[in-house]
């Protein structure tokens, strides 16, 4: 198979699984002993649909998210920070409830720091927070993604909002480890099971006293996700919650 993805709740009985193959004869097999359906996946209209125009976003009263080619609503005060995101088949334009919880702890853990200070951002996707952590003050950006097209989409927004302080690379988070640097704010959007998983090395990027926001995590998942990052040295500050979806903001001590 050409790709497995497992869709799994924490503690639940069932798992569902999805394969794709270019040949479809070996799934047809597995659903007739499985069961299961087979049905064609067109690439093309899924990211017609993922490149769809966009309404504008406001996060904050000076930061805004446009769509590539949009345009800021004149009825409405154009935010100083703009920024415009063409997301390819990238994660991360704003809209999702995590990212947009995770731009509005930024934007709010920031507000009262002097420019200049250090970010990393783990799952970048599309580069939408690693650009706003530029426009809100940092000095230093460090993205990583382990997917080349969602580098090569952060690089073309990075390109298009003139951000040059974004230091971008792939990586897997699985199996990252951080250098000397330690900073003072660390994003990680990523799935849950990912986070648990490279809870250590996530926990030593950080800086004392510094911020960590972690999100792609589901309301049933936060507790687990609590109970491994908080004996790693960290104290929970703020859990912002919309829909299925939690984002958490925790402090290093």
């Amino acid at each position: 198979m050409e790709e497995l993805v497992i869709h799994a709740r924490p503690r639940g009985k069932l798992i569902r699984l999805e394969l794709y193959d270019r040949n479809p004869a070996p799934l047809r097999e597995l659903a007739g002993a499985l069961g299961g359906t087979v049905r064609m996946v067109d690439a093309e209209k899924i990211a017609a649909r993922a490149n769809a125009p966009r309404r504008p976003l406001l996060i904050a009263r000076d930061l805004g998210v446009i769509d590539c080619g949009g345009r800021w609503p004149a009825t409405q005060s154009r935010p100083g920070i703009l920024l415009t995101i063409g997301s390819a088949m990238a994660f991360g334009t704003g809209e999702h409830a995590t990212t947009a919880s995770c731009l509005r702890l930024l934007h709010s853990e920031v507000a009262d720091l002097d420019a200049g200070w250090s970010c990393l951002d783990l799952g970048t996707g599309s580069g939408i927070l690693a650009m706003a952590a530029e426009k809100l003050g940092a000095g230093s950006i460090t993205a990583i993604d382990y997917d080349p097209r969602a580098v090569g989409a952060a690089q073309a927004n990075m390109r298009r909002n003139r951000c040059r302080r974004v230091q971008l690379a792939e990586g897997d988070l699985r199996r990252w480890r951080p250098g000397r640097t330690r900073y003072r704010i660390v994003l990680a959007n990523v799935f849950s099971e990912i986070l648990r998983g490279a809870a250590v090395p996530i926990a030593r990027s950080v800086g004392g006293g510094g911020c960590l926001l972690l999100s792609g995590i589901l309301r049933p998942q936060e507790k687990e996700v609590l109970s491994t990052f908080l004996p790693l040295g960290f104290a929970l500050e703020k859990a912002a919650r919309r829909g299925k979806w939690v984002t958490l903001k925790l402090r290093a001590a």
